[in-house]
């Protein structure tokens, strides 16, 4: 029995170590699972290796991302967030770039890398843009285009204008913003190979304006060549940039394109004091067929009215792009082209010489051009000709142009119809440029005869009673103190559409009795200036003080401009947009 015993004892222990040795395995590779800790991102980042696993391990590896950015506040520098993409960023974009990921995952991680805007994740973005198909990866090409701008992402330029040529905002379903984020990483990029395709889209042309899904592209791709083409401040483009504003197929086109010709600057004064002159037979053929092709789309009445004067329509537009451009070298040709040309280009070319600086000649030529423009003339777009001579001549800021406004007002003949629009606009011009002993002139005007609003006789100053008051207050206030007027025109109640007026009459007395040196004052005041249309006459002020550019105040007002796009506040944006123009021109004069 005992025998028997002890041989039941070892087996016993035997199987009972057995059933340990078997736990022993069992609990060892539990352990060994239990090593890999999901809460560790190097652990998913094994996993990508793992096709079956490797979806929720981009995944868990995005939300690991996404945890941190909001640990550190949205810095990618930050103490979570850095040591974070360095564990991952580069096994991330080595997945993006050759995983087999279906697309919603695969749109998942271009994201990441779009928010993570680091350099190892170039290869990433720069196959979302190369892989472009509308309908198809819109949304990986979107978040690509908007990290590559502010990474400033070179790699990227070739493939992102690739994209930029096949995209067509008229076909995107998918994600129809698309081209804005497109085109703000070009305006990022601005990289200088793309001149000639850029040059490229801009010269295509446009022959029907009723095929809407076409023009909408055709805009989107020359709008922005061009606008591309003038920070580049390319000199082969300025022919196809003057092209672009001569034809009336391309005018939605046009404004960008003189913008860019403003940038560009003394390289296109050249070729446009050419074209006024009719010297250049390209750009005189182009403009004839052009506007004779636009004249062809407009009804029978227009097509006629048109075709007059589409052979000479150059000269006008040459005008606007000089005087826009507003360097002084355009003044003798423009003063030159005032002396043969027609009723509707000469009263063109006298308002926009009133934007190159003063000199004792360009006054009397455009005083000269004034007198001779007749009452019923209109001009582009659509407005009395001599009614915009008047507004543009209050932009010399000089009063010793009230009483020859006011003596040609009252010297007005005709009909009241044409009559009283024209002393209607001499009186505003007046009321903004009169000094204290100028009061009794432009009395004479506001006491003329004049047709009311319900047609009845009364007198012209009636309907500008509230304004000549605020005007012949602030007279008596201020007197020729420039100071007084800045103060005015920075006082809260001028701030409102109430009275916005004190400060439009100050500005414009800050410019009559000022010198240079209210330029800087009106930077300085600029915070408190939060109505629109006094910023926009003391930006005018600063310009018409500007007369050979200063780089200097250029870039003060870009940084305006800047703060206010960095606010987002829609009000300050808008406000801001005048100072674009004169931006590019205080830097024009001064090359």
């Amino acid at each position: 029995m005992f025998r028997t015993a002890r041989r039941i004892a070892p087996l016993l222990q035997s199987l009972l170590l057995g059933a340990v040795t078997v736990t022993s395995v069992g609990a060892t590779a539990a352990t060994l699972v239990g090593c890999a800790d999901e809460s560790e991102p190097e652990t998913h980042v094994k996993y990508l290796d793992d096709v079956a696993r490797r979806t929720a391990a981009v995944t868990r590896l995005v939300q690991f991302f996404e945890d941190a950015m909001t640990k550190d506040k949205k810095d990618r520098n930050g103490p979570n967030v850095k040591p974070l993409l360095d564990k991952i960023i580069e096994p991330m974009t080595k997945v993006c770039v050759g995983g087999d990921l279906d697309e919603k995952t695969q749109s998942k991680l271009v994201r990441f890398i779009s928010d993570a805007r680091d350099a190892r994740g170039a290869d990433c973005l720069v196959k979302a843009l190369k892989d472009f198909k509308p309908e198809v990866n819109e949304e990986d090409v979107r978040w690509a285009a908007r990290a590559v701008g502010p990474m400033n992402l070179k790699a990227a330029s070739g493939p992102l204008l690739d994209v930029f040529v096949k995209l067509r905002p008229s076909k995107l379903k998918k994600v129809p913003e698309l081209y804005r984020d497109v085109h703000d990483a070009l305006v990022d990029l601005k990289d200088p190979a793309w001149e000639p395709q850029l040059i490229t889209q801009l010269n295509r042309p446009i022959n029907d304006r009723k095929d809407m899904q076409n023009l909408r592209d055709e805009v989107y791709w020359q709008t922005t060549a061009a606008e591309l083409l003038g920070t580049m401040k390319s000199k082969a483009a300025v022919k196809p940039l003057i092209k672009a504003v001569i034809s009336p197929m391309k005018a939605d086109i046009a404004a960008t394109a003189v913008s860019a010709l403003i940038k560009i600057g003394k390289d296109a004064v050249g070729p446009t004091i050419a074209l006024l002159k009719s010297e250049d037979k390209e750009l005189v053929d182009y403009s004839i067929a052009e506007n004779h092709k636009g004249a062809a789309a407009l009804d029978p009445k227009a097509a006629e009215a048109a075709k007059k004067t589409a052979d000479k329509a150059h000269i006008g537009i040459a005008a606007i792009i000089l005087g826009t451009i507003g360097r002084e070298e355009a003044a003798p040709p423009m003063i030159d082209a005032l002396a043969s040309a027609e009723d509707m280009p000469r009263a063109i070319i006298a308002r926009e010489l009133a934007k190159l600086p003063k000199s004792p000649e360009t006054v009397k030529a455009f005083q000269a051009a004034y007198e001779k423009t007749p009452n019923s003339l209109s001009i582009p777009p659509g407005m009395g000709a001599k009614e915009a001579l008047l507004d543009a001549s209050g932009t010399f800021y000089d009063a010793s142009f009230v009483p020859w406004i006011v003596s040609t007002a009252m010297a007005l003949k005709g009909e009241a119809d044409d009559v009283d629009p024209i002393r209607a606009a001499s009186l505003t011009t007046v009321m903004k440029l009169a000094t204290s002993d100028q009061i009794a002139e432009v009395e004479k005007l506001v006491a003329a005869k004049a047709n009311g609003p319900d047609g009845k006789p009364s007198t012209l100053g009636k309907a500008y009673e509230k304004e000549w008051k605020i005007a012949k207050g602030l007279l008596a206030a201020c007197g020729d103190k420039t100071e007084c007027y800045l103060a005015k025109l920075a006082e809260p109640a001028s701030q409102t559409n109430e009275n916005q007026f004190q400060g439009i009459k100050a500005a414009y007395m800050v410019a009559v009795y000022g010198n240079p040196d209210v330029r800087q004052k009106l930077i300085d005041i600029m915070p408190k200036l939060t109505h629109a249309a006094l910023r926009f006459v003391s930006v005018q002020v600063i310009d018409r003080y500007s007369p050979k550019g200063d780089a200097g105040l250029a870039a003060k007002l870009q940084k305006i401009v800047d703060d206010g796009e960095a606010s987002k506040d829609s009000n300050k944006m808008a406000g801001n947009a005048p100072f674009k123009t004169v931006i590019y021109r205080l830097t024009a004069r001064a090359q």
